[in-house]
């Protein structure tokens, strides 16, 4: 039985820039079920940063979160909407109940502190009465799970390679055991196979520690063999949710089908494999159509009108999953 223990509901997220108003993050709603991994893909400036950082409160002025639910289900406890919180209360769950991984993530260690001051400085935050040997002792256990030595707590930053900071990230946000962490590009600017050993260890502390993640990535390719579901976001609209096999094998989105036709294959001839045309909209100058339909397949080939108004929702597809092209069923016909 499914239990949810995140539920985002119509979340907008609006940067007010002199004259022009754009919606970065709009209306947006998605339920992470406790326990899975769920993977946001999308092209760059699609919205699943600002996504990621509207739910954890962390937009920064000229962006506004506008409108919109953020309700958390603490484990045993009553439900709460985050987004009713101040900034203290909020301050509470972030870190120790709701932690990120951001992208280029080695550049938030202090180049001033040992690794071992991350972690003490960090509980001590949340737990000024931490006893030291007792963070360390963790520290040690959870370095051990990503694979790191016990002697990169007395390293520098400078001292580690790219995949070591970032492994050391990842530990760090677990020193407070969160329920949910949020991974946004955490294998950007790594090369492919430390891209991949990282892949691995996430899906491993995931398993052992029983977390809920929420993967953001511009990659496609890595992500298929990682989640459990999938959200695509394009123009700041969530297109298209559902289990990951679905999304692969049966997209009910044109967007989501040109995704997948561009992943590159050692199956098939290369020469097959098309990007999709044209460019994203201008999100301060949105067309009066569907937001997709200048680079839609099916609207060039008179299968969608591409009305703007019958976008305004996601409609059921295949079983749990979810687009927000009305026209799918004549789109993709079997």
């Amino acid at each position: 039985m499914t239990e949810p223990i995140l539920e985002v509901k119509n979340l907008t997220v609006e940067f007010k820039l002199h004259d022009r108003t754009i919606r970065a993050c709009d209306n947006v709603s998605l339920t992470v079920n406790r326990g899975e991994i769920v993977g946001i893909i999308g092209e760059s400036g699609s919205g699943k940063t600002t996504l990621v950082f509207g739910i954890l409160n962390l937009v920064q002025a000229p962006g506004e979160v506008t409108a919109g639910q953020v309700i958390y289900h603490p484990k045993g406890g009553r439900p709460v909407d985050l987004r009713t919180l101040s900034p203290e209360e909020f301050a509470r769950y972030r870190w120790t109940n709701l932690t990120s991984v951001f992208q280029a993530a080695q550049n938030v260690l202090n180049p001033t502190l040992r690794v071992k001051e991350h972690f003490l400085e960090t509980v001590w935050a949340h737990d000024p009465n931490a006893r030291e040997e007792d963070v360390l002792a963790k520290a040690r256990d959870l370095l051990s799970q990503v694979r790191l030595e016990e002697r990169v707590l007395d390293c520098y930053p400078h001292q580690l390679s790219g995949g070591m900071k970032q492994r050391t990230i990842i530990a760090l946000s677990l020193i407070l055991n969160p329920d949910i962490i949020f991974l946004d590009e955490p294998t950007t600017a790594l090369d492919v196979i430390t891209q991949w050993y990282i892949l691995e260890i996430l899906k491993r502390i995931q398993k052992d520690h029983g977390l809920t993640m929420v993967f953001c990535t511009h990659d496609v390719s890595i992500i298929g063999s990682v989640v459990d579901r999938l959200g695509v976001m394009y123009a700041g609209e969530l297109v298209e949710y559902g289990p990951v096999l679905n999304m692969f094998k049966k997209p009910t989105h044109p967007y989501t089908a040109g995704l997948m036709t561009a992943i590159p294959s050692l199956r098939d001839d290369v020469t097959k494999r098309k990007a999709i045309p044209g460019n994203p909209p201008d999100l301060a100058n949105l067309p009066d159509s569907c937001r997709f339909a200048p680079r839609c397949f099916a609207h060039a080939q008179g299968l969608c009108e591409g009305d703007r108004a019958r976008t305004g929702q996601l409609y059921p597809s295949h079983p749990g999953q979810y687009t927000r092209c009305y026209s799918w069923e004549k789109v993709f016909k079997s």
